[in-house]
């Protein structure tokens, strides 16, 4: 009796053991899906973060975007020049009634001992509105040219070109400077080649007679496209000191869809071209004072 009272303690114990065995095993197990679980978790809560992080630098972005766009459109160009500058330099001082084109007449203040007198206030609110549109213009990439072939225009329109860098004409306006571009360029081809033999003395060893026949063959090629040099396309904008005299010139551009900024007088039309200017262009001062504002702009 006491063998088997024995026997049974040893199997109770025995099956004791063995749940504990398995309960121990059971706990093992369901800590390590707990750490497999806590693993993809982890991983889950990592990419759900990187997807935050990435919208909210998308949205940084967009914003950063938005500010250079409010940026870009409030950047505007101010006028260095006022209308006191203008009185001074007779930007004021138009022709004679007699020679007074009838569109021109809503920028005319009053007429004084038979001369026609800008209404500065509105001149000068044409000049702000041309400044603008050449400096957006200058600011996104396009190429504008400067022509004033008569005397008053000559030394400012090539001394602020040079200055700022920009194409001129201030000798003569070539006819189909515009509408034949193609031949314009090759001319421009051709003078820059010429210039680079003679630094280079490729031509040294030609005869005197053919030397002085190259440079004349540059001095007429410099008269003609000399200003134009800086180009590699057409250009974009085109400037002119007097809308009349430069009439040519604003009909090829008007033509070929280029916007025409200008200084219209008292004799011509303003509605010839894109942005007028109206005010005296036969002054010196005057053009100067203008064509200095207008390669400010360009900046």
């Amino acid at each position: 009796m006491a063998d088997k009272k024995v026997k049974k303690v040893i199997k109770k114990t025995v099956n004791l053991s063995g749940k504990k065995i398995e309960k121990a095993s059971l706990a093992l197990k369901e800590k390590k899906n707990r750490k497999i679980e806590s693993k993809k978790d982890i991983a889950k809560v990592n990419e759900k973060l990187a997807k935050k992080e990435t919208k909210k630098a998308e949205v940084k972005t967009e914003e950063k975007k938005v500010v250079k766009k409010k940026v870009a459109k409030s950047a505007k160009y101010e006028l260095s020049v006022d209308m006191r500058d203008l009185l001074k330099a007779g930007c004021h001082l138009g022709h004679k009634k007699s020679k007074t084109h009838p569109k021109a007449k809503e920028n005319i203040y009053v007429v004084k001992n038979g001369v026609s007198i800008f209404d500065l206030p509105t001149s000068i609110k044409f000049l702000d509105k041309a400044c603008q549109f050449v400096f957006e213009a200058c600011k996104s990439g396009k190429k504008i040219v400067m022509v004033g072939t008569k005397r008053q225009a000559r030394e400012a329109v090539k001394r602020v070109a040079d200055e700022m860098g920009l194409a001129y004409v201030t000798d003569r306006w070539l006819g189909g400077t515009i509408s034949n571009w193609n031949q314009i360029k090759l001319n421009i081809d051709k003078l820059n080649e010429l210039k680079d033999g003679i630094e280079k003395g490729e031509f040294v060893q030609n005869t005197k007679r053919e030397q002085s026949l190259i440079k004349k063959e540059i001095s007429r090629l410099e008269r003609i496209v000399g200003g134009l040099v800086k180009l590699e396309k057409l250009f974009d904008v085109l400037f002119v000191v007097d809308a009349n005299f430069e009439k040519t010139a604003v009909r090829e551009a008007r033509g070929k869809g280029i916007p025409v900024v200008a200084m219209v007088d008292s004799d011509t039309d303003p509605g010839v071209v894109d942005y007028p200017i109206p005010l005296n262009d036969d002054s010196v001062k005057s053009v100067s004072l203008i064509v200095e504002e207008i390669g400010k702009a360009t900046k």
